[in-house]
């Protein structure tokens, strides 16, 4: 008696069954692609130039009196306050100068209080009353004077800020106007460019822009337009512009070389990778897939940055485009995506989704 080999024949219908049910879940078919999920990103119009960073405020301190220094009560690189001696002189002289003007207009405040009694008296005549009121606005404006001077052997901070490196030591003997120590305040960094003149009508002052340097690969600083010339250069058709950039970290310093980035315009636009766009002839497509089949749509350019192009074009954020193995594709072949961006669907989403639907 013939017995069948239902092994064999159990294999092939077991296929039959699980292709079927492939086809009927909506499995992926045709060649594999590299897709991604389209959204949108910030387009930024931007200007380029190149500036200088400079202190928000910086002085060469340098004295008014020349005598010898007798102290010098700051840290170099330190901070100091505004008013803080940096620079003691010696001032036994004009201390001495100060007290002998005190004595001059202590005696003449005396004669001119005894002269003012005579002549209320009708003793004393108007002249002499006149001059001994002159002489005590002499010696006053004289102590004055020699006061101002015994302040200026203290040189004192102008403002908050950072001390330089001194070149002179207590015991030296320094002229008037010598160059002492540096001060500035970093606090704020500014920072000077120039720009086309045809970019006159898109700067204006409260406008953000960025900064990148050299000394800090990766990060950018942030500031706003403070000042526009308003002169042209007329050599170099170009307009002057500053800004300031926060230094609350205190890692700028000045004479740092700085890209500055200003941007001018803002808004939002399709973006896909570089390698996603299809060039024929003058015009550039992208490969979106429409129900797992390849549909070929025209875009425009808007930017490109960093490996990034925003388009315009008959798509909306959310279709999917490929980034990879167009070569071999072509309009209306079946296509199997393969997210690389994390934004694949999850599995059996689409089956729970119909059955609530049907069972509602």
């Amino acid at each position: 008696m013939y017995i069948p080999n239902t092994k064999a024949l159990l294999i092939p219908t077991l296929l039959l069954s699980f292709a079927s049910t492939a086809v009927a879940e909506g499995a992926p078919q045709g060649l594999p692609a590299e897709v991604i999920t389209l959204k949108e990103r910030a387009v930024n119009s931007n200007i380029y130039s190149i500036g200088t960073l400079e202190a928000d405020e910086s002085v060469l301190l340098r004295p008014e009196l020349t005598g010898k220094i007798i102290a010098i009560p700051f840290q170099e690189g330190g901070k100091v306050k505004k008013g803080d001696i940096l620079v003691q002189l010696d001032d036994a002289q004009y201390r001495a100068q100060v007290a002998e003007a005190e004595a001059r207009v202590k005696q003449s405040d005396s004669e001119n209080r005894r002269v003012e009694k005579l002549f209320n008296r009708g003793v004393g005549s108007e002249t002499d009353r006149d001059g001994t009121q002159a002489t005590m606005k002499i010696n006053t404006a004289q102590l004055d004077m020699a006061k101002i001077n015994l302040e200026k052997t203290r040189i004192r901070a102008p403002f908050d800020g950072i001390t330089g490196l001194r070149q002179f030591s207590p015991g030296d003997y320094i002229n008037a106007g010598s160059e002492l120590v540096q001060l500035v305040n970093i606090d704020k960094m500014k920072v000077d460019f120039s720009i086309p003149e045809i970019h006159l009508l898109n700067v204006s002052v409260g406008q953000a822009f960025s900064i990148r340097l050299p000394s800090f690969p990766g990060r950018e600083f942030v500031g706003k337009v403070s000042a526009i010339s308003p002169v042209i250069d007329e050599k170099g058709r170009s307009i002057s512009v500053r800004g300031m950039v926060d230094n609350k970290e205190g890692v700028l310093r000045p004479g740092l070389f700085a890209e500055v980035i200003l941007t001018t315009d803002s808004k939002t636009a399709l973006s896909v990778p570089e390698e996603a766009l299809i060039p024929q002839g003058n015009q550039y497509f992208v490969y979106r897939v429409v129900e797992q089949k390849i549909d070929m749509v025209p875009i425009t350019i808007i930017q490109r940055k960093q490996g990034a192009v925003a388009i315009s074009g008959p798509l909306n954020s959310g279709d999917v485009i490929v980034t990879a193995g167009q070569l071999k594709l072509q309009p209306g072949s079946p296509v199997t995506p393969m997210f690389v961006d994390g934004s694949q669907p999850a599995p059996g989403a689409k089956k729970e989704a119909a059955t609530e639907g049907a069972s509602e």
